[in-house]
């Protein structure tokens, strides 16, 4: 669930340090999340908590500017794809720097329609001697994204409104702001940005790259790209793409998905309802749909479902840079790329939430890595379409009480034909067994 989110200065103090931007900007500023104050502090000098901090709001400013479309837009990072630096310069509130002692806090990542906000406290050993503060409290929580967008906008005005007071109408800040302001007014330009943020590139680092994938998305679907491109980076996305467009144009047979007037109404979801709801709320209106009831599927019910044949949802396409289903027809073409049948059964699961899930025209359709909140979706529906919750619920918690629990993950997944894995998250998410056991030991009981 998203959290409120709130970004402003409480009271302005004065400066006769730094640039004249800071001078003028000193503040006391507060950032709070739902319940959570990050800027609680302990001040070792007055020796008393307070709920604000003494920064240069301008300089606060300015870095959450010029990060805004990587802030608002890039995924969680994959540390073995990304650069560690440029994604922390970007991303960790410490960056801003100046001198001032910042919060241990990190936009960590977008799924496009809430950020992870993560808070560190300060070590209880920091003193006096290292730092004249310490932050005090430690979260976790996700900020929905047209409050990330209100609050910062509204922090920038103010900040932009005592510059003029101050007499000063023109700044790197000014700059900046005109910049983001026409960005976000003009469709072409947010796109661009937007394509930037998500393969983790700064604005106009590399405009000749952008401008290549520009030309794959017109015949394959903009929103296909940016979903590769969320679990992808500049240096490999080229590649990626190639291979994604050459095992495209393999596909010589489709499938018959649920019909587009059906699909668009299984379920009406909330507005603030998280991805993960929605996708378990489409599998089982699916399953009712379909009168498959708790159920397991076969790769043959699956097949005659879609009305293809089964060697279809056993080909392996190992060339393929991920799964996906491309558009031809009346139906869709399935191009499965993990060998396992495991990974396949939930990769085609995946493409068939995603149709039912999103009412898109596009010729391609992922099923990518990425965190993202289509992602989300496509995974919290095939798990639940393949192997209902509710289902492991009612029929295992007392065996589970008995203490059998490796022997009811094992019969489930046997039975279901999903991983072992899948079944343990199930559990987890139904309160059948506590988050954070170690799976290895766990199927030894």
């Amino acid at each position: 669930m998203s959290e409120p989110f709130n970004i402003s200065v409480t009271e302005w103090l004065a400066g006769d340090t730094g640039s004249p931007v800071e001078r003028a900007t000193n503040a006391e500023l507060s950032i709070v999340i739902g319940n959570h104050q990050v800027t609680e502090v302990e001040d070792f000098e007055s020796k008393t908590v307070r709920r604000t901090i003494r920064i240069s709001a301008g300089l606060a400013a300015i870095w959450l500017v010029a990060n805004w479309w990587r802030l608002r837009w890039e995924a969680e990072p994959n540390f073995s794809t990304r650069e560690d630096l440029s994604w922390a310069m970007s991303h960790h509130m410490p960056a801003i720097g100046g001198g001032f002692v910042w919060p241990d806090f990190t936009f960590q990542g977008s799924d496009g329609a809430q950020i992870l906000a993560v808070c560190k406290r300060h070590n209880v050993s920091v003193s006096e001697e290292l730092s004249p503060i310490r932050y005090l409290n430690s979260f976790s929580a996700f900020i929905d994204v047209s409050a990330f967008e209100n609050s910062i906008a509204a922090f920038i005005e103010t900040v932009v409104a005592r510059l003029h007071s101050r007499g000063i109408r023109k700044s790197e800040l000014h700059d900046l702001w005109d910049d983001l302001r026409y960005e976000r007014a003009n469709a072409k330009a947010s796109s661009h940005r937007k394509l930037e943020a998500l393969l983790g590139l700064e604005p106009d680092e590399n405009d000749q790259l952008i401008g290549s994938l520009s030309k794959w998305s017109k015949t394959y679907g903009r929103q296909a790209l940016e979903e590769i491109s969320a679990s992808s980076d500049q240096a490999h996305i080229a590649s990626i793409l190639e291979a994604a467009k050459v095992a495209a144009k393999g596909v010589k047979s489709f499938a018959e998905m649920p019909p587009r007037n059906v699909s668009s109404t299984l379920v009406s979801f909330p507005v603030n309802t998280a991805p993960w709801q929605q996708g378990q709320a489409a599998a089982y209106a699916l399953r009712k749909k379909w009168e498959l009831d708790s159920q397991p599927i076969s790769d043959e019910m699956l097949a005659d479902r879609l009305n293809i044949s089964l060697n279809k949802l056993t080909d392996v396409k190992e060339s393929a840079p991920f799964s996906f289903a491309i558009r031809g027809g009346s139906g869709l073409g399935l191009v499965l790329n993990r060998p396992h049948s495991h990974g396949r059964r939930f990769d085609t699961a995946r493409l068939i939430g995603d149709y039912v899930g999103f009412d898109l025209e596009e010729p391609l359709r992922p099923a990518t890595g990425a965190m993202t909140s289509r992602q989300k979706f496509q995974r919290a529906f095939a798990a639940e379409f393949l192997c209902p919750s509710e289902m492991i619920r009612q029929r295992f918690s007392e065996r589970l009480n008995q203490g059998r629990v490796g022997d009811a993950v094992a019969e489930l997944s046997s039975e279901y034909k999903v991983s072992e894995q899948l079944i343990l998250h199930h559990m987890q998410n139904r309160d059948i067994l506590p988050y954070g056991i170690d799976q290895a030991s766990l199927l030894l009981a």
